[in-house]
C-alpha cells in the first residue's frame, strides 16, 4: 500500500526554508506542500526556534510539549478569550473555548452534567452499525474517496443523533461547520476583512440550536440538546445562548476534528502497510494506534492565546496584549517528550498527548472522538485486508490553516 503524493520530503527543502525566511504561518494558505506536511518545519523549529515572534503571524509562536502544555494550562497569564471584541455580531465570547474562569468552571460544569460518558458509551452500538452501513457501500465500489463516503457521514451521523437533531435538517451540518472553520481560520489569521458574509450562516445555526432547545424544553426527548435544555448545577441552568453555542461546538468538533482524525487515519496507514498489518494480526493494539495516530498527524495543528498579563514562556519575555499560538502538532513531534518522535509505530506506549489539548479547556468531545475512531478501526480490521492509494492521485489539503487534513482521499480497497 505505497501513497503516492505530491507532499514535502527531505529532496524537497525549498518550501521550508521558503517558510522559514517568511516567517509566514499565513502563507500556509499559499503552499499546499507545507500544508500537507508541516512536520519538517515544525522539527527546525523545535530545535533552532522553539518560541518566536512572527510578524507575518502577529503572534508568538510555541513548539515545545513543556511550553505548549504551559499556555495551555496557566490561564490566568494565557487567556481563552480571544475573540472579544472582535465582532459584536458574532458572539465568540459567548463559546466555552473563548472563556476563562469563574464563568468557564460553572458552564462547563452543567455541560458536562448533560454530556455524560455514559451517554457517549451508549451509542457504540449505533456506531458500529452506523460504520458497516457505510463500508458496505464503499466495498461495493472499484475506487472509493474515503473523505466523503465515509470520514464525513460518519461522525456527521454520530453527532447529529447524540443532538436529537431532525433527519431532514442533517444536510445542512456540514455547510455550518465549514462556516464556522472559515470564521475562525480568518479571527486566528488575525483578518476580519470578510467576515460579513458568514454571519448570516452562523445566526442561521445558532437560531436553529435555540429553536431547537425551547422545543425540547416543552417536550423532553432522549437526546442531548433536551438534557443541555434541562441541566442544572447548583440551582443554574444553561440560557439559550449558552447551550446553542455548546451545540456549535459539539457540531464542529464532532464532524471536523474526527472527520480529520479518520482521514489522517487511513493515509498514515497507507503510507505505513506494515503498521495495517500488524493491527490486524493485534487488534488488541487499536488503542495505542488511535492515541499514535493522533500523535503522529495531529488534526488541529495550533490553539491561539492572548497574554493578560507579562510573563514568560521559554526564556522568552512577552507582554499582556500579545498573542501566542502553541503548536499542538509540533508538541507531540518533539523529542524531549518521544523517542524518534518522526516514526509510526502503533506499539508505542499509550501516553498524555496534546491532541485533544490541556488543562481546563481539555476537549468535552475527546472520548466521542476516540470512540469513533475505535469503532472504525474495530470494524475495518475485519473487513478490509489492503487499500492503496492509486498512482494518479494527487492529495489537496484542507484551506483551513490551523487543520490537517484532506478534500479527498482516494482509495482503492480489497475487502475479505
Amino acid at each position: 500500500m505505497e501513497l503516492t503524493s505530491r507532499t514535502v520530503s527531505a529532496e524537497k527543502p525549498s518550501a521550508v526554508e521558503e517558510f522559514k525566511r517568511t516567517e509566514g504561518v499565513l502563507l500556509m494558505s499559499n503552499m499546499p506542500d507545507m500544508r500537507l506536511d508541516p512536520y519538517p518545519w515544525y522539527a527546525s523549529m523545535l530545535e533552532t526556534n522553539p518560541v518566536t515572534f512572527s510578524s507575518e503571524f502577529r503572534a508568538f509562536l510555541v513548539f515545545r510539549a513543556d511550553d505548549v502544555r504551559k499556555v495551555l494550562s496557566d490561564y490566568q497569564t494565557f487567556s481563552s478569550a480571544i475573540f472579544d471584541g472582535l465582532s459584536l455580531d458574532l458572539p465568540f465570547e459567548n463559546q466555552l473555548t473563548g472563556m476563562d474562569p469563574p464563568r468557564h468552571t460553572q458552564i462547563r460544569a452543567l455541560a458536562t452534567h448533560a454530556f455524560t460518558p455514559k451517554a457517549v458509551l451508549e451509542l457504540e452500538p449505533r456506531m458500529n452499525l452506523i460504520v458497516n452501513c457505510l463500508l458496505d457501500e464503499m466495498l461495493a465500489k472499484q475506487e472509493s474517496d474515503f473523505v466523503h463516503d465515509f470520514a464525513i457521514p460518519f461522525p456527521i451521523t454520530v453527532i447529529a443523533e447524540i443532538l436529537g437533531v431532525p433527519d431532514k435538517d442533517r444536510v445542512k451540518f456540514k455547510y455550518w461547520s465549514d462556516v464556522i472553520v472559515r470564521i475562525s481560520d480568518r479571527l486566528l489569521s488575525g483578518l476580519s476583512d470578510s467576515l460579513p458574509e458568514h454571519i448570516a450562516a452562523y445566526n442561521e445555526m445558532t437560531d436553529f440550536f435555540r429553536s431547537l432547545l425551547q422545543e425540547r424544553r416543552r417536550q423532553p426527548q432522549g437526546d442531548l440538546i433536551s438534557r443541555l435544555a434541562l441541566a442544572e448545577v447548583e440551582g443554574r441552568q444553561l440560557t439559550d445562548m449558552e447551550a446553542s453555542n455548546f451545540c456549535v461546538i459539539l457540531m464542529v468538533a464532532g464532524n471536523e476534528t474526527t472527520t480529520n482524525l479518520l482521514t489522517n487515519a487511513m493515509r498514515t496507514f497507507a503510507e505505513h502497510p506494515d503498521q495495517w498489518e500488524l493491527l490486524r494480526q493485534e487488534p488488541r493494539l487499536i488503542p495505542q494506534a488511535v492515541d499514535e495516530i493522533m500523535r503522529y498527524r495531529t488534526s488541529v495543528q495550533f490553539i491561539t492565546r492572548i497574554v493578560k498579563q507579562d510573563g514568560e514562556i521559554g526564556g522568552v519575555k512577552i507582554k499582556a496584549g500579545e498573542r501566542v499560538a502553541a503548536f499542538l502538532g509540533a508538541a507531540n513531534r518533539d523529542p524531549a517528550k518521544y523517542e524518534n518522535p518522526n516514526v509510526f509505530d502503533i506499539t508505542r506506549p499509550s501516553g498524555a498527548n496534546m491532541t485533544f489539548g490541556h488543562g481546563i479547556h481539555f476537549c468535552l468531545g475527546a472520548p466521542l472522538a476516540r470512540l469513533e475512531m475505535t469503532a472504525a478501526l474495530k470494524e475495518m480490521i475485519h473487513r478490509v485486508d489492503t487499500f492503496k492509494v492509486p498512482e494518479v492521485a494527487v492529495l489537496e489539503p484542507l484551506n483551513a490553516i490551523n487543520l490537517l487534513g484532506l478534500k479527498s482521499l482516494p482509495l482503492q480497497i480489497i475487502g475479505r
